[in-house]
């Protein structure tokens, strides 16, 4: 039900995104380049995210796929997975284009509300628009450069490039908003800073996430997102290793200080299966001055759990089933992200929906 996509598939593209103008009610109006006015389903998710995460990042970027995605998303939706987890790096902007077009379908027929589905999507990844066949130096050089974004705002481990810049956050958050036909996401996530942090100090670190921060918390005001969170990649498979490491205290600190003790940021995402069972057993935190597990620390500073993963990208499904594995991560973890495109697939979800494990 998993599998890697090839990285290139994500940075072989770069958006073409126009600035938008907005009018006092923040209302998205049209492009520069003179497109019709793009409505915006108005609202947010009345409802708690679903234990079953539908994700969305598996795949090539084909229209057989996005067709399949349609189908698995809107199955879903129906059938009690209400959570759909998104990016916009995911297969090129298809899979955020493929939801907007599958939920807007549903609730233009009456068969949900806004008010039903739980939206997610993750920023921070240098990302493109394979249906614009755009490249990454044209983007660079029109539309990042002209906002003060360069290449030095970009760290690069194993072909990723990844980013803090709020002004980039910016563009991707709008970019997302338009892609999903939505006014308003109801969890945004910092896609794997730990990027950034392998090359900069970790105090550094620290000083770019308060300000990153401070923007998420500008956008919960200006109604954008509802809440946002943290995506971690390496911390949570390689908790030993020094250089991916930052505490998630002192990051919940930065975020009240900036949200005036009010903070939104309430969910942490890592990798969590039969082989990485790692954020439940290495003590690779501490809070109030305690040794504790990575899960642990996001418990205590209130945050909330979501495992990916599950299948550990098809490779635990040679040593376990799917029953196994599925209630191994939802026995470790508030919620879990399950990618699949496959409408059968997802099925196989909906007994998992409501147990206690």
């Amino acid at each position: 039900m998993e599998r890697t996509d090839d990285p290139t598939s994500v940075l072989e593209y770069v958006i073409l995104y126009g600035s938008l103008r907005r009018n006092a009610k923040g209302s998205l109006l049209r492009s520069k380049t003179g497109k019709e006015e793009t409505r915006l389903i108005k609202g947010y998710s009345e409802q708690e995210m679903t234990r079953i995460a539908l994700g969305t990042h598996l795949g090539d970027v084909s229209d057989e796929v996005s067709e399949k995605y349609r189908r698995a998303i809107s199955f879903a939706l129906q059938n009690g997975i209400g959570t759909i987890d998104g990016a916009i790096n995911y297969r090129g902007m298809r899979s955020e284009k493929d939801e907007g077009i599958a939920i807007g379908e549903l609730i233009k027929e009456g068969k949900i509300r806004r008010e039903d589905v739980f939206i997610t999507s993750k920023a921070g990844l240098l990302f493109g628009d394979i249906t614009e066949k755009t490249n990454p130096r044209m983007y660079l050089e029109k539309k990042l450069k002209p906002c003060g974004i360069t290449e030095e705002d970009f760290s690069e481990y194993d072909g990723l490039l990844q980013t803090l810049n709020p002004e980039f956050y910016e563009i991707a958050l709008e970019k997302s908003l338009e892609n999903l036909g939505l006014e308003t996401i109801d969890v945004h996530y910092i896609h794997i800073p730990e990027i950034t942090r392998a090359q900069v100090s970790e105090a550094e670190f620290y000083d770019r996430m308060e300000k990153l921060l401070a923007w998420y918390e500008k956008k919960v005001k200006e109604g954008r997102i509802r809440h946002y969170g943290i995506a971690l990649e390496y911390m949570g498979k390689e908790p030993e290793d020094p250089k991916w490491h930052f505490e998630l205290e002192e990051i919940k600190k930065r975020a009240e200080i900036v949200g005036c003790g009010q903070s939104h940021l309430k969910y942490v995402i890592f990798e969590y299966n039969k082989i990485c069972p790692y954020p439940q057993q290495v003590l690779s935190q501490t809070v109030n001055g305690r040794k504790v597990t990575l899960a642990q620390a996001c418990r205590l500073l209130g945050f909330e759990t979501v495992g990916s993963m599950p299948f550990a990208m098809g490779d635990a499904l040679e040593q376990y089933s799917v029953k196994e594995l599925l209630e191994f991560a939802l026995a470790g973890v508030d919620h879990v992200i399950v990618g699949s495109k496959s409408v059968e697939h997802v099925r196989e979800l909906l007994p998992y929906l409501k147990r206690s494990f």
